[in-house]
Order: C-alpha cells, then structure tokens, then sequence
C-alpha cells in the first residue's frame, strides 16, 4: 500500500539526519540480528551488590527486565539474579535491545565468566541466546506448532511457489542424491539449499555444511539466513578465518558440542578443521558447494582439491553443487570429484538484460540522472558506506524519494527502506552489497554498478537485480581503472601479505612491556606503527593470525584487552592457516575479475549475467 508523500518524506528526512551515525562506529550496532553474543554488567560496585555476586559461579542463569520509567535512561534494562538485582547492561547495548524486549523477545541469559575478588571489584560477563534457539538437538523438537514445510516456504518465498527447475533440484536432494545444478544470475540457486537445509534440520535434526569460495559471500548468505528464518528456532553459523571474540568463541563451543543446524564455511576453514566434521557429532547430513565451478578452476586452492577426499572420509552422501557456469571440462570434473549422481540445468536466458558499457565515467552523478527513467526503480551500489551515504545524498537533491543503505544501518531502518522501495514510495536506493542476497524485487529498471566489485559472485548478483519482471532492464558500468587501485587497497589492509604480517610482529614486539604485552587499542597500535596499508582492521586481522599460530595470547582482564608473546622456540609459518589463505584467495579472485571486468567486450559480460553456461551435448536433466 502507497504511503502519504509527507510520510514518505518524513522518514527520509529523519534517515539522512542520521546517517552520520549509522556510519560512526557502534560496538553493538546489528546485534539485535544476533542469535547469540557475550557482554558484561555495568554497575556491579553499587549498592552492595559486589556481596551477591561473590556468591556466583559460571553457568548461573539470571534474568533481564525492562526499566522504561527509569528517570536516567528510558531504554534501561536491569540484569538480575532471582529477584536481586546485580546491575544494568551498557546503555548502547540497550538502546539496540530494548524495542526487542518491548516486542516480546526474550534472551536466556548466563554468567560466563566471573573477574576480579581479591583487592579488586568482581565483574561479570555475560552469554545472551534468544530463548528459542533449541538447547541440545532438534531430534528433541517435537512440540505441538513445531515449524512445518509451509513455514520454511513461506518464510523463504513468502506466498511464491518454487520454480519447477527448483523443485526438481530440491526433490533429488530429499532423496539423498549427489546434485549438480546449473541455474543462471536471478534464477534462485540459493533457494535449492536453504529449503532442505531448514527442512531437514527441522525434521531430522540434520546438519548442512555449505562451503562458500569467500567469505564475504558466506557471510552476506549468512545474515540472509538468519533475517529470513529468524523464529523457527535453527541455530545459524557462519565459520571462517576472520571471525574474532565472541562469535569466534561461540563457533568453536557450538563445534565442542555439535549444536548447529547450518554452518556457512571457506573451503579453508573446512580444510584445517576436516577432523571435527568427520566425528559423528559434526558430520553434516547434507554438502552444499555453491559457485562450484571453483572446484574446478581455482587449482590453486588446494581447499577445493580435498573436498572430494572430505567427502569419502565424511561418508556424505547428500551432496549439493552449485553454479551457474559448468563447461564440458568442469560438468566432467565436477561429476568425478563430487560423485555427481543427477543433475538439473536451468536453460533459461534473460534476453530483457542489457548492459551499457560506461566505463570510467567521470561525472558519475550526470549520467546516472540522465539516464534515470520517468518511471521505474533503479539502484546504485557503492563499495563503502560512506560512498552509499554521500552519493545518495547528492542523488537526493534531484530525485526526492532516494534512499541509502547499508549494513551499518539498524535492522528497522534497512526494513524500511527495503519495503518502500518495494512498494514504489522511494525509487532510488543506493546501497552497498548489504542489499543482495534474499531481496527479491521484480522491477528494477536499471541498475548501476558505481564501484568495481571485488569479485565475480558480487558482479553477477548485483547486476542481477535488474529486471526479474522479464521487463527491458539495463546494468550500467561505471566503474574504472581508478576503482582497481581502490580495491586492491582496500585487500591490503583486510588480506595482509606475510612481509607486512613480519613488519607488524617486529613492531608488536618493541612494543611489548616487561610481562610482554601490549595494551592499546587497534586503532593506537595502527597510529604508532605508520605502516603503509595497515589501520585497526589489519592489526586485528594479524593479531588473531598471530593467536592461532601460538605466537601470542589475547585476553581480556580488568584492566581490558592485552596482546601476550608466548615463548616459540619453532619456526611458524603464517601461511599455514585459513584467515591467511582465505586472504590470499580475495586477492587473486579481484585479480582474474578484473582482467574481464575492466578490459572485457560488453557482450561477454552481458553473457555472464544473463545467462547459465552448461554443455550442450548434455540433457537439461538427469
């Protein structure tokens, strides 16, 4: 249902004043998307609570309760034990929890660690899980009103119906058959995975490993995943080598005690933790391999080479491959690794895509205005936030229903935007990759691709966007030279080489005090070091290395986060671990993209986003 103009434009203006601070940086920003994560209480000093907390010990579960007539905070919630109270969460991490309580949500709340006693002040931290989220296995979920086929359906496709290439993929799954499907940008690959997978986790308890070749990809499925089936209870995961602190803890206890339903992976994450996934505690049920083509191109990950090993090992035998490219070499190679049983091609083309070649434009905002229809929706994807923001603002001035987003945005406002936009009140959105993976809209007219992607997957996904109505779309390139210098800045500080990772140890250590830690933030550490291509991101990026290769320690105490040098006496090598390969795999993804992205004939890239390539000597299925 359209909305009053003066609504419409009520909620833009009060989203472009606050898009300063959806770009400031918010510890707790997202987490009310969170299944799962760890805090501390505030205010444990006062009013002789320090005596009940000495009587804690770790497990102990306590309860959270609203204060909204609280004279100092009207978001505050109290953190109590029976009917004592202990003290308060943080106030930012209120702010973005108190409508979820206000809407019925409710966290089961336990003490996981306690600091301090002696001289000091106890403190105690805290693990949050939104209650519904099955304690031990789904086997044990037998409830009346337990979620159903339909549920899963209607929460993945809302009143839509699978296609009959969908159908016909998912019915080879449900029958334990090794799968191959081939189904082009816009033709609903995901879908083929994400219905069993909650299916068969629901029914059966059984787990499904999806292995993704980055972990941008995984991770952009991942907050789709736990957007779209978010109340029917399955505990979502994504694991790779970036992940830090609490999720990173949380990964590896839900690992210790096999309690996960879906697991997005790197093939480098599944490489060095194989042994865990081949215990009967682990060992998924179904192996989903999406843009499986990499199972046959990247050579140069040995991940993807053991995938068939896994396999064998594993004893798997509901495999699941994905692409939307499969020449005649990799449809054969795909079938020999994987042990390809059936398979299902989507010959469907998108004839109504075309793409115009305006690469290395200079007045970006000119064109896009000009080329701006009288009617119709159109998108704008930036590489930042911050450009998402500032080219949407410029874009405001002529077009007044145009909107940003982007995930630095609460969960509230991103909705919003999203269903106006459906609904037709804003027609302009410029977004980040943020806005992709499960955002279905079927008449985009045009989309623009500002900034160079970093990788095939992102290109083909967001110049798919366009036209699902089968009405006339366009994919405008806007891209240039400039933008690959801009990435691959931007890899040199999130894929760190092993040089720069030396450079930043050799420093950590002069730094190091007598008890050989080192206690700065991130964001310090980067000022003092003045390293080339090295900021927070990448200082947090090679300290978490340096942990895993047991070069250091990273803890929290009382007196905050500290890095501590272990005694080595072995040569490490860094390479050795899947944060770094995942970052050696980003780079030399950007790489090849850019070879075909930049200096590429129109029409082959029109062909890769309309279409899926598949052997011709092939039937469609089998």
């Amino acid at each position: 249902m359209r909305k009053n103009n003066s609504e419409v434009q009520a909620f833009l203006d009060e989203l472009f004043a606050r898009s300063d601070e959806f770009l400031a940086p918010a510890s707790y920003r997202g987490i009310q998307d969170a299944q799962s994560f760890f805090t501390k209480v505030v205010g444990v000093t006062f009013e002789g609570r320090q005596e009940i907390v000495r009587s804690l010990k770790i497990g102990d579960e306590l309860s959270l309760v609203r204060e909204p007539q609280n004279p100092y905070d009207e978001y505050a919630i109290r953190v109590q034990y029976g009917e004592l109270p202990l003290g308060f969460l943080r106030r930012e991490l209120a702010r973005e929890l108190a409508p979820c309580l206000d809407g019925g949500r409710t966290y089961r709340v336990e003490i996981a660690s306690l600091t301090g006693g002696g001289n000091q002040s106890f403190g105690v931290n805290l693990h949050l899980t939104v209650r519904g989220l099955p304690a031990a296995t789904l086997t044990e979920r037998t409830v009346v009103g337990a979620p159903t086929r339909v549920d899963v359906q209607r929460a993945l496709l809302g009143e839509r119906s699978l296609r009959e290439e969908q159908l016909a993929v998912v019915e080879r799954v449900f029958a334990g058959e090794r799968t191959l499907a081939v189904l082009g940008t816009g033709r609903g690959k995901s879908l083929c995975f994400q219905f069993p997978a909650a299916v068969l986790a629901l029914e059966q308890g059984a787990k499904t490993l999806v292995v993704y070749p980055l972990r941008a990809l995984a991770n952009d499925q991942f907050e789709t995943l736990c957007r779209k089936l978010d109340g029917l209870g399955l505990r979502i995961l994504r694991a790779n080598g970036a992940l830090d602190g609490a999720e990173r803890a949380l990964l590896f206890e839900a690992l210790d005690q096999g309690a996960w339903d879906i697991l997005l992976s790197t093939p480098e994450f599944l490489q060095f933790h194989a042994e865990r996934f081949c215990n009967e505690l682990n060992r998924p049920e179904m192996l989903v391999i999406d843009e499986a083509h990499h199972v046959y191109e990247a050579k140069h990950r040995p991940a993807y080479s053991r995938i068939g090993d896994f396999i064998q090992r594993a004893d798997i035998q509901r495999v699941l491959a994905l692409t939307a490219t499969a020449r005649s070499e990799c449809f054969q190679e795909l079938g020999r690794v994987l042990g390809i049983q059936r398979w299902v091609i989507d010959p469907t083309v998108r004839e109504n895509l075309r793409v115009v070649d305006a690469r290395n434009t200079k007045e970006k905002t000119r064109y896009i205005l000009e080329q701006l229809g009288s009617t119709g929706k159109a998108l704008i994807y930036c590489n930042s936030r911050t450009e998402a923001s500032k080219v949407a603002e410029a874009m405001r001035g002529q077009v007044s229903t145009a909107a940003f987003y982007h995930a630095g945005m609460g969960s509230a406002e991103r909705a919003a935007v999203e269903r106006l936009f459906r609904e037709g009140d804003i027609r302009l959105v410029v977004a980040t990759s943020a806005f992709g993976e499960g955002i279905d809209l079927p008449d985009v007219r045009d989309v623009f691709l500002y900034h160079l992607n970093f990788n095939f997957t992102e290109f083909n996904q967001q110049a798919g966007r366009s036209g699902r109505d089968g009405e006339l779309a366009r994919i405008h390139l806007l891209y240039g030279d400039k933008d690959r210098r801009i990435n691959e800045f931007i890899l040199a500080k999130t894929a760190p080489t092993v040089a720069v990772l030396r450079e930043i140890y050799r420093a950590l250590s002069h730094m190091a005090n007598e008890q050989r830690c080192v206690r700065m933030t991130y964001a310090d550490i980067a000022r003092t070091l003045e390293l080339d291509r090295v900021d927070d991101a990448t200082v947090g990026i090679a300290a978490r290395m340096f942990a895993d290769a047991g070069l250091m320690e990273i803890g929290v105490d009382d007196d905050g986060r500290y890095l501590r040098f272990l005694d080595v006496r072995h040569k490490v090598d860094l390479t050795q671990s899947p944060r770094y390969a995942e970052g050696v795999a980003e780079r030399e993804n950007f790489e090849r993209f850019c070879e075909l992205a930049l200096k590429g004939n129109v029409l082959d890239l029109e062909r890769i986003i309309n279409r899926p390539i598949y052997p011709s000597d092939v039937p469609l299925r089998r």
